[in-house]
């Protein structure tokens, strides 16, 4: 049996089904009643130890995909991704799980601008700390099936009469496909040779934002004027709106990691795991 955190969402909902597939035994801890095709959900809190040692009970291993990008009411990122994280740790030690893969992020590092890759790196530090036969995953932006990246920059280009870039639009990311995500994931779950290690997990090309909504512009047959947007213009904006407006697409964390490259040599994944990971290009439909 393996237990997934956060199975019920984007991520979680592709390991599932390729571990189902595969004729694992999944269960999954959910906050709420849900369903997931194919495994067993158990309700239950990453910051609730009772529930989840439950959970990881009779378990071989647990996969941790449990975080959030953006802070809200009741789920802060220091609770989620380091209390959450601790938890987790706990758990296994109870039930006797002696595996885990935990799922950080790349730019995760001390040090960082940003609250969200801080937090994501005390929550490694816990695991590299850890008794347990962890692996460690960052991966860059993940786009597919179920994800909000490829749709929400398609909205953009379609709905605004011009289309905004915060800044230069220059910094870089390394968009990875789900599937070639959740295919790291079951390889290393099928032995202990990845035990101790951190893989960075990339798609085969590099962009820019300003390239990214090209891209789509393009593929959508979409020809409109760009306006940049500077930085000292949009950071007090943001800071405001993102309080008071719910939902509002940006936060100040975001805004800083747009700022920076995040971008990863993917030899080691490719060598690793055995594969050849494809190209958003081929996925602006999807």
């Amino acid at each position: 049996m393996i237990l997934v955190t956060g199975g019920t969402g984007f991520i979680g909902r592709h390991l599932v089904a390729r571990l189902v597939q595969a004729n694992e035994d999944v269960r999954v801890l959910a906050r709420t009643d849900a369903e997931v095709p194919g495994a067993e959900v158990m309700q239950g809190d990453i910051r609730d130890l009772s529930s989840l040692a439950l959970a990881a009970r009779g378990c071989r291993a647990v996969v941790h995909l449990v975080g959030i990008v953006r802070e809200r009411r009741g789920a802060a990122f220091r609770q989620i991704h380091v209390r959450g994280t601790e938890t987790v740790l706990r758990a296994c030690q109870d039930a006797g799980v002696t595996r885990l893969l935990h799922v950080s992020a790349l730019g995760t590092r001390a040090g960082a601008r940003n609250r969200y890759h801080r937090t994501k790196w005390e929550a490694e530090e816990l695991v590299r700390g850890s008794s347990l036969q962890a692996t460690i995953f960052r991966p860059s932006v993940i786009f597919g099936e179920g994800n909000s990246f490829i749709p929400t920059l398609r909205s953009l280009v379609r709905r605004m009469p011009v289309i905004p870039i915060v800044g230069s639009g220059t910094a870089l990311v390394q968009p990875i496909w789900v599937a070639d995500v959740v295919q790291c994931f079951a390889a290393a779950l099928d032995g202990l040779a990845t035990a101790g290690h951190m893989y960075e997990l990339g798609g085969p090309e590099t962009y820019g934002f300003e390239q990214l909504l090209d891209l789509v512009s393009g593929a959508e047959g979409i020809d409109k004027p760009k306006v940049h947007l500077p930085l000292p213009l949009v950071r007090p904006a943001v800071a405001v709106l993102s309080r008071l407006v719910p939902g509002f697409p940006l936060t100040s964390d975001q805004l800083a990691m747009l700022r920076e490259d995040n971008v990863c040599d993917t030899a080691q994944m490719r060598h690793t795991f055995g594969i050849e990971p494809a190209s958003i290009r081929d996925h602006l439909s999807d």
